[in-house]
């Protein structure tokens, strides 16, 4: 077998053959510098043929995607030295590819790490592992049979789905130690007694914990630092339990990410610091919500059979049924807008079918109000936004509804089917939600959530990640109908968003800090 070692010293080796291609693989373009002072980011002269049967890669800073330049026709193997990190796919496409093995120690790798090798049977992580990206962690490889752990991973975010497209991998083989695991089906979480009776497996978690002390005090890690800040609260305490020297410095090192300001916090603890809110007494704007008798209204009720479609149930099904027909029949993609012409159900919903697409959560929120609206139920549709407004355009847009029954406020979300209950399953409204998560009160996600009736949505996404981020500032429309933006012939509402005290959102037209004239009953 033809077997190439790539290194930094043995560049000419990659240009034996005359009838191979030499690349250098870049790191990721969206790192400019180190993420550790003083390391260098990816060594120019790392030269990869792709007529290699076997590439050993050195210790690198960030290696980019092999995938992006050509299919490696031969290559059977490819070992990786440390790594800081690892962007998804960094391998792919590879048609003949067999063995993946991580022997150095992994900073970060990305989420869909390896993907579309047909012929891809086993990847081994001899190495430590900081942090791992979301659950999509392989896809495409119907050959894989072994996925094996010989080390300690500080925090595992990978999941296996059947939409993963890796049959024959039933689950992964744990040998070393896993302090936390996204899925605990796939593997337990070590104890501390069983660390303890392991002195290999701690002097490799002070590996890891020296190198995230690098990551916290460096100056260019950006999303890095709080990556592995993160990992880091899981790593320190058990360190300190322990009674790792390493432990003290680790601590030290995360206060001092932590009075940077935001950018090692997660979205729970961004939302969990969050002024409180207070009484506006200039605040006198008057919420309105269309008659079911208003024509566009009824246009949508006749049209779709609303009332057969919302049920005879008490309002609480209704509601419910009316979020599952949105959800249902009008696909999300958060790429396309509002349906050419007016903002309306109907035109959405024809939309959808003629041109084969989907909308954003905004068009489908403003449907959901819709068709409540034409059963009589007054409803909303609320712009959630995170304090980050400016630089993360990542929002999200839902409906709440009125429940006579509960004598308040709802949440419904028709992109992912989802509503949220307290643990006696009495469903909630976005301020109690955003109130029982900074008070660490249950908050539950419906089983049933989903988005496009093709994935599952988990509680720990949907709730602790995507709308902790995105409860920071909430908006609505003071005119609640059909049509209450774009383009339309009757009039239209402001919008106006409730915000902490001392922080503005200029993108409204009002901002206002009181909780209770925001969340008031509909008259």
């Amino acid at each position: 077998m033809k077997k190439y070692i790539i290194s930094v010293l043995a560049v000419l080796m990659c240009f034996a053959g005359g009838f191979s291609k030499n690349i250098v693989v870049k790191s990721p373009g969206y790192f400019k510098n180190p993420i550790r002072d003083g390391h260098s980011l990816f060594p120019d002269s790392l030269v990869l043929s792709t007529d290699a049967e076997e590439i050993v890669i050195p210790e690198v800073g960030m290696f980019g995607r092999m995938g992006e330049y050509g299919e490696f026709p031969n290559l059977r193997k490819v070992t990786f030295s440390d790594v800081d990190y690892l962007p998804g796919d960094v391998i792919s496409r590879m048609p003949n590819l067999e063995e993946v093995v991580f022997n150095g120690m992994i900073g970060h790798f990305d989420c869909t790490l390896i993907s579309n090798c047909p012929n891809l049977k086993s990847i081994v992580f001899r190495g430590p592992v900081s942090s791992t990206g979301g659950p999509g962690f392989l896809y495409g490889l119907p050959n894989l049979e072994k996925v094996v752990f010989e080390n300690v991973v500080v925090d595992l975010g990978i999941n296996f789905s059947p939409d993963y497209l890796c049959p024959k991998l039933k689950g992964i083989t744990n040998n070393g130690a896993f302090l936390n695991v996204y899925n605990d089906s796939l593997t337990p979480p070590a104890t501390i007694d069983q660390l303890r009776a392991n002195p290999e497996l701690i002097g490799e978690m002070e590996r890891i914990a020296r190198w995230q002390l690098e990551v916290l005090r460096a100056k260019n890690s950006e999303w890095m630092r709080k990556s592995e800040y993160q990992s880091a609260k899981i790593l320190q305490p058990i360190l300190a339990e322990l009674g790792s020297s390493v432990a003290d410095s680790l601590k030290e090192a995360m206060e001092y990410a932590w009075n940077l300001g935001d950018d090692v916090k997660n979205e729970l603890e961004i939302l969990k610091e969050s002024p409180a809110y207070a009484p506006d007494a200039a605040m006198n704007l008057r919420f309105k919500y269309a008659s079911p008798t208003d024509s566009l209204l009824t246009l949508s009720r006749e049209r779709f059979n609303l009332d057969s479609i919302a049920g005879d149930g008490d309002d609480i099904s209704r509601i419910k049924n009316l979020l599952y027909w949105v959800h249902n029949n009008i696909t999300h993609d958060g790429s396309n807008g509002f349906a050419p012409g007016a903002c309306n159900l109907r035109n959405t919903y024809d939309s959808a079918r003629r041109d084969t697409c989907g909308y954003n959560c905004r068009a489908l929120a403003i449907c959901l109000a819709e068709a409540l609206l034409a059963e009589g139920i007054p409803a909303r549709y609320v712009t959630c936004l995170p304090k980050a407004w400016d630089t993360d355009i990542d929002c999200h847009v839902i409906c709440v509804a009125w429940s006579k029954s509960l004598d308040k406020w709802v949440w419904v979300d028709p992109t992912f089917a989802a509503y949220i209950t307290d643990d006696k399953g009495v469903m909630l409204h976005p301020g109690e939600v955003r109130y029982r998560m900074q008070h660490d009160l249950p908050v539950i996600l419906n089983k049933d959530a989903n988005w496009n009736n093709r994935f599952p949505e988990s509680q720990e996404n949907y709730i602790d990640y995507y709308m902790a981020k995105n409860l920071y500032v909430l908006e609505v429309n003071t005119f609640n109908q059909a049509e209450p933006e774009g383009r339309s012939g009757h009039a239209q509402g402001y919008h106006v968003a409730l915000v902490p005290q001392g922080i503005t959102y200029p993108n409204s037209d009002y901002n206002t800090t009181d909780e209770q004239w925001f969340w008031q009953a509909p008259e």
